[in-house]
């Protein structure tokens, strides 16, 4: 793994905020209140010390009722999550989004432009608003991560994948997500706790 740094946040600062499993409602809690307390440390450290939580912005494309979903393929960075299917556009935040933005509490929605811009060609306006949090401690890789929902609504279904990591991408009804596919446990959690609660 190469040295990328990411942005972490103490899981000491986070405090009982994350004692929760699943998906949460945003609420009045306000990610960017955070940063103070956030830095920028060696992925590949951090990819194995819970005392840290990753913030990772994570996007669901919506057109209507629908949901756009994709399969991730080996050439992944997270192989914990290979051949899986997402319904989360993402990643970490790096130290170049630091430097896109003004003020600072602006990092996350631009970290999330970013990643979307990176992974897929959308070729429609849309209205990306953040909606909730996905925390995950009972599985190696849920430890360490803590994901920002953000829900994107687009005025067309004119989608395309350009990472390579990324495959199989369609368009499904929120009632036919679940056709036989194995998701990821995050995408599990949107699923069944926003998107089915929401629909």
């Amino acid at each position: 793994m190469s040295q990328e740094s990411i942005l972490v946040i103490p899981r000491a600062m986070l405090g009982t905020f994350i004692q929760f499993h699943g998906f949460k409602p945003l609420g009045d809690s306000r990610p960017e209140e955070w940063l103070a307390a956030a830095s920028f440390k060696s992925r590949q450290e951090m990819e194995t010390d819970s005392a840290f939580k990753q913030l990772i912005p994570y996007i669901v494309l919506r057109y209507k009722n629908e949901v756009f979903r994709y399969w991730r393929t080996k050439r992944g960075g997270e192989s914990r999550l290979h051949h899986l299917y997402s319904i989360g556009i993402g990643g970490h935040i790096n130290p170049r989004d630091e430097n896109l933005f003004t003020p600072q509490e602006d990092v996350l929605i631009e970290a999330a432009w970013r990643e979307l811009r990176e992974e897929a060609h959308v070729d429609s306006s849309l209205d990306l608003q953040p909606v909730g949090f996905i925390n995950d401690d009972r599985s190696d890789v849920g430890q360490v991560h803590l994901g920002i929902v953000y829900d994107a609504r687009l005025e067309s279904k004119s989608v395309e994948i350009k990472e390579s990591a990324l495959g199989r991408g369609e368009w499904k009804s929120v009632s036919d997500l679940y056709d036989g596919v194995e998701y990821e446990t995050w995408s599990s959690f949107v699923i069944d706790e926003y998107l089915i609660k929401s629909a």
